[in-house]
Order: C-alpha cells, then structure tokens, then sequence
C-alpha cells in the first residue's frame, strides 16, 4: 500500500505496542477514508530515529512510547527526546506489574522483596534503558534494595521478557497486567502487585504497591500517536481532530475494552506537556540511580 499513511511502530509485530497501534490504525483508516499501514521498525532507538526523521508531510506517524524520554538520558545512547515529534495524542497509559511464575515461591511482594535483599533477582522485559526494568528497579531502590543484586535478561519487547519468565530464564517481568493478561488467565504466571494508584479494573484482585508494603510507587507506561518535528498546523489539526473522533467512537472503546487496554486520552498541547513531565520525572530517577540504572544496551 505505497500510497497509505504510514504508522511506524519501534516495537515487534504482535507485541503489546503493536496491537495497540494497529487498534487506533484500524479506526483512524475509516475516520480518514484512507488506509493507515502498520510498520513495525523493531528496536526502540530505530524505529523512534525512523519517526523522527521521516518528512514532516502528514503521511508518516508514528506511535512513540515513554522510552522517548529515558532513552536519552543513557549517555551515548540516543539524543531523540519528546522535542523530536509533533504530539498528536496519547490513548495509552498502562502501569507496570510484578508478574512471576505460576509456581514461583513468593506469594507475596513483601515476600519477594526480601528475596531480591538477600539472593538478587533476574528481571526481564525491554531493553536495559526501557519503562519496565526502571519501573522494578525504581520500586527495589525506593525499598532499599541494592540494585547490584537485579540482573536484566534484554528483549525486544514485555511479552519476551515474560516469555523468559515462563521457560525459567527469568524470575520476574515487571510489564502491564494487560500485556500478560494470556498467561495470567492461563494460570502460568501470578501478579505480585500492581505499581499503579489504583488497582487495575479487570484484575481487580491485585494489590498496589501501596497496598502491599506501604510505598508509593507508581510507573505509567504511555503509547502515543505523533509525527515527524516541523508538521503544518494545518496538518497537525486535521490529525488531532481526527483521533478526537477515533477517541469518540463507541466501536474502538469496546475493541480496547476487549483486549483490557487502559484509554487515557491526551491531544495536542497536553500531550506535549505529559511527555515533558513524563521525560523529566524519568530524569530525576535515572540521575538519582547512577550507575546503579544499570549499562546501555545492545538492543537499538
């Protein structure tokens, strides 16, 4: 389909991020009367690079995630930061979980931290610079865990790092309950707590981290629609105008119901303002880990 809009997605196809993508691709095709084709440009720093310097003419976008605003602060990693897309809108925010083994030992998070205090643990899902180690990492560092003790086993995407989980070459993945929703209602994987403000909707037996063992932890993963810096305003408000109408319709809300997806729509300016708060509070935590946030990654 040489003449559709292009959505790039930097992520695996069939992974969390792509199905994500190819929901809001389906719906924005019929808004706009034309296709919108799905593709995927594995690797975050390539297909957040292919995003970004694609022409800003309205006929490639791109859905980014929070990665955009850690990536950048690994030195010699990337320079990509949120100043590199146009923000369209963000439908997306899902919190991270502590998802391990059906038949791991801990039955509790307070139980498993103590583990990771006196054995270590080995996480897996994403890249060494992605949400969901520094969303365990932050939650280890917040408990007083010495974070020498967390190895990262690196994939492409959560659902891998759960995979790792599953055949034994890891021990926790710290990704959405969503994204683990198959295995979790297969009875092959358990939830230790959600690190969210709120128990999730349709796991609503999970406890939060403050539930759990009193600390104030929360990590929001978000997915958003952008395009390439520099896109017309004409063009930009025909798109966030657009996905308004995507966000309105009645069909893509029970289509994201369907698959436990969290909608938390942003458009435009507010967007901008999110991934910026976004960019800077991942900032602080990186700054504040040092070395201990851990090496750069050979998964670009």
């Amino acid at each position: 389909m040489s003449d559709a809009i292009r959505l790039i997605v930097p992520y695996v196809q069939g992974g969390g991020s792509d199905q994500r993508a190819r929901l809001v691709a389906r719906h924005l095709a019929t808004v706009l009367g034309e296709p919108v084709e799905v593709v995927n440009r594995t690797g975050a720093i390539v297909g957040h690079t292919a995003i970004a310097q694609a022409a800003p003419d309205g006929r490639t976008l791109g859905q980014i995630s929070g990665e955009v605003g850690m990536m950048h602060w690994t030195p010699g990693l990337t320079t990509l930061t949120p100043a590199d897309y146009t923000p369209l809108a963000v439908p997306f925010v899902e919190a991270a979980a502590v998802i391990v083994r059906q038949d791991a030992p801990w039955a509790t998070l307070a139980e498993f931290v103590e583990h990771c205090r006196t054995h270590g643990i080995r996480g897996s899902g994403g890249p060494h610079f992605g949400v969901w180690k520094f969303a365990l990492a932050g939650l280890l560092d917040r408990l007083g865990v010495d974070l020498a003790r967390l190895d990262w086993v690196e994939t492409y995407s959560g659902e891998q790092g759960l995979a790792k989980v599953l055949d034994g070459h890891a021990e926790v993945a710290p990704i959405t309950l969503t994204d683990a929703r198959g295995p979790l209602q297969a009875g092959q994987a358990r939830a230790l707590a959600n690190l969210d403000t709120r128990r999730h909707a349709r796991f609503a037996d999970v406890p939060t981290a403050r539930e759990a063992l009193a600390v104030d932890w929360a990590v929001g993963h978000w997915r958003g629609i952008v395009a390439p810096a520099g896109l017309p305003p004409e063009i930009t408000r025909h798109y966030v105008q657009a996905l308004q109408q995507v966000a309105a319709d009645s069909a893509f809300q029970e289509a994201a119901r369907a698959s436990s997806f969290t909608l938390d729509w942003r458009f435009g300016d507010d967007f901008a303002r999110y991934m910026d708060e976004d960019d800077a509070m991942f900032g602080r935590v990186i700054r504040a880990l040092g070395p201990r946030a851990g090496s750069a990654s050979s998964l670009h």
